[in-house]
């Protein structure tokens, strides 16, 4: 797995140089950190768009996977990180049988934010969501996270680890013109 910095993505050149290399191979792995601050989000997004884009990813699951992934660490950044804290962003692509591609993504904080959870909350969080109706009470937290991103994902998960804090990830496996 390749290790970067938000910074090796700023310039647009270098961006283009890494991702170009990355889509060479049938799997691409890239671990980025990042500053806990909106700021980063937007080249997050760009950085998830373009490797999709020069992956086989189709376009409907391209802008389906930047969405899922702007949530993980927009999450990240709101409420599990204090603001200027490092956080881990990592994305797995694996291309496996003719149309088939593996997508595997997570975020992990550093449980230092004023909302900050463990997986074991998490969990419970998610079985506390199953059965809302969230289109009437738009101030419940979760709504995202359990509404929509849990419906476009064969997983969702919760784990806790010792460096980073909490990890949230989902894994995918799409067909090359899949619809679902």
């Amino acid at each position: 797995m390749q290790d970067y910095t938000l910074e090796d993505f700023s310039l647009q050149d270098k961006a283009e140089t890494i991702v170009s290399q990355l889509c060479q191979e049938d799997t691409i792995e890239i671990q980025i950190s990042y500053l806990s601050d909106f700021r980063s989000a937007k080249i997050l997004r760009e950085v998830v768009d373009k490797i999709c884009k020069w992956s086989w990813i189709n376009p409907k699951w391209r802008t389906r996977l930047v969405l899922i992934i702007d949530e993980l660490n927009n999450n990240a950044i709101e409420y599990w990180s204090l603001e200027w804290e490092l956080n881990l962003f990592a994305l797995t692509i694996k291309k496996q049988h003719q149309n088939k591609f593996y997508v595997e993504s997570y975020v992990s904080d550093t449980w230092n934010g004023k909302h900050s959870k463990k997986s074991k909350e998490m969990e419970e969080l998610r079985e506390s969501h199953k059965n809302k109706d969230f289109s009437s009470h738009n101030s419940i937290r979760g709504r995202w996270l359990f509404l929509i991103i849990s419906q476009l994902v064969d997983t969702l998960y919760f784990k806790d680890t010792e460096k980073w804090g909490l990890t949230v990830g989902i894994q995918k496996l799409l067909e090359e013109d899949s619809e679902k």
